[in-house]
């Protein structure tokens, strides 16, 4: 969403986006660096690299789990940010992005370490989103701004999912009229109204699967064929596995190194280094010759894009009594083009032992009658609201676009055209699929 009132500012929800897809690939490579170097036992050599090892490890130990993610950075130093990457961001969007956290909570009755995916009948795991529906897990995703003030909130509690948005606010937090979101939003059911507007409701999955049979004409299809049912995902080989777990190992022994940097705030501070490029070379070289073998890896790009800077990153690791406390990276490091003294910290704030996950009290059902009703008014089929407001139905899909769409693996025939009925367009979808290919 661009503001309105400054047409040349930098869209904060840009911002946004990129700001959580670095930051949780930077957290996911350090966990995934500190694992690697703890198998193949050259973390026994080096104390620093030993505790952030001990530290990830020991994130599944208890019945609960939270990370936070936020920008550890004033206003001023987000402006400033802007500025020298060539983006303006205006003093309100500076503002508004420093305050607003993205959380993440998750709680079970037994350790987190202990969940399982389930299994089919074949014994081999069965689709990994059905633990997600296990009603022993419970979880939450929480967007706030100023003041700790929420603006969209999901949760998971007992196989049945809450949400509430408050999109007015959200609306004001990037400078745009919160009356034009009401007007939008009249002509949608009262309930789903009511959770844009900060209101609870609650949507049980049998009614979401209900609601998706619906959508397909009652036949109960799935990838576009009558009567089928969902394959267990790929697995691999055992042979595989350990030729790309050695792989892995000896290129992290090679290209990671951990530092010891004291005490920060009463935590141990451990920095980890890697050189961006080669590392990423690296990868790919261990990859590549497996690739046939890993699901969905057979179209491995053979070189590394020529924009990924050729330099040493390095983020902090901050624990505190042996437990993950804090990341935080840098996103200046990602620009060879800014200037030392500029700098745009992205910090992941680590917890244990946080209260479980709670079913939120007095939240309003949705019915499949709302979806229904939802679906018409998006598509344009209703009384004008939300499809009039978004120009309508898009144009039909040609079933060589359709085919096209497909091609790659991230969308099905049935999600193209379901797609294409909710009024995104060719050029849409075909994001959609390049994203979730």
């Amino acid at each position: 969403m661009i503001l309105t009132t400054h047409q040349q500012e930098y869209s904060i929800s840009t911002v946004i986006r990129r700001t959580v897809r670095t930051t949780l690939v930077a957290a996911t490579c350090s966990t995934v660096l500190a694992a690697g170097l703890a198998a193949c036992g050259t973390v026994q050599q080096l104390s620093a690299a030993q505790k952030v090892s001990d530290a990830f490890g020991k994130l599944g130990d208890s019945k609960s789990f939270s990370a936070k993610l936020s920008v550890d950075a004033t206003a001023a130093q987000i402006e400033a940010f802007g500025a020298a990457t060539g983006e303006k961001i205006g003093a309100d969007s500076a503002a508004a992005l420093s305050t607003v956290s993205l959380a993440v909570s998750l709680s079970a009755d037994k350790p987190l370490k202990d969940l399982q995916s389930p299994k089919g009948a074949d014994g081999k795991p069965a689709d990994p989103d059905a633990l997600l529906a296990d009603q022993a897990l419970s979880f939450s995703y929480a967007l706030t701004g100023k003041g700790g003030k929420s603006l969209l909130e999901l949760r998971q509690v007992g196989g049945k999912t809450f949400a509430q948005a408050d999109l007015a606010g959200f609306a004001t937090l990037v400078g745009e009229d919160p009356s034009e979101v009401r007007e939008m939003t009249a002509d949608l059911p009262a309930s789903v109204r009511g959770a844009l507007a900060g209101k609870w409701v609650s949507l049980d999955a049998g009614t979401l699967q209900d609601f998706g049979r619906s959508l397909r004409g009652g036949r109960g299809e799935v990838g576009g064929k009558a009567g089928a049912t969902p394959s267990a995902p790929p697995t691999l080989a055992p042979g595989t596995q350990e030729n790309l777990l050695k792989s892995l190992k000896d290129v992290f022994s090679r290209d990671v190194s951990f530092e010891d940097k004291g005490k920060q705030d009463g935590k141990d501070r451990v920095t980890v280094s890697v050189p961006s490029r080669r590392l990423a070379e690296d990868l790919l070289k261990a990859f590549q010759p497996l690739a046939e073998e890993i699901p969905n890896l057979g179209k491995l790009p053979t070189t590394v894009p020529s924009d990924l800077p050729d330099r040493k990153l390095a983020m902090d690791v901050l624990l505190d009594h042996g437990a993950l406390s804090a990341v935080t990276f840098d996103l200046a490091q990602l620009d060879e083009k800014i200037a030392p003294g500029t700098s745009l910290p992205i910090k992941i704030a680590f917890g244990k032992d946080a209260p479980a996950v709670q079913a939120p009290a007095g939240a309003t059902e949705i019915t499949k009658a709302d979806l229904d009703s939802l679906f018409g008014e998006i598509s344009g089929a209703g009384r004008g609201g939300l499809g009039g407001g978004l120009g309508g139905p898009a144009e039909p899909l040609t079933d060589a676009q359709v085919k096209e769409l497909t091609q790659g693996g991230g969308l099905t025939e049935q999600q193209v055209r379901t797609y294409s009925k909710l009024g995104l367009s060719f050029e849409d979808i075909k994001e959609l699929a390049v994203a979730r290919a």
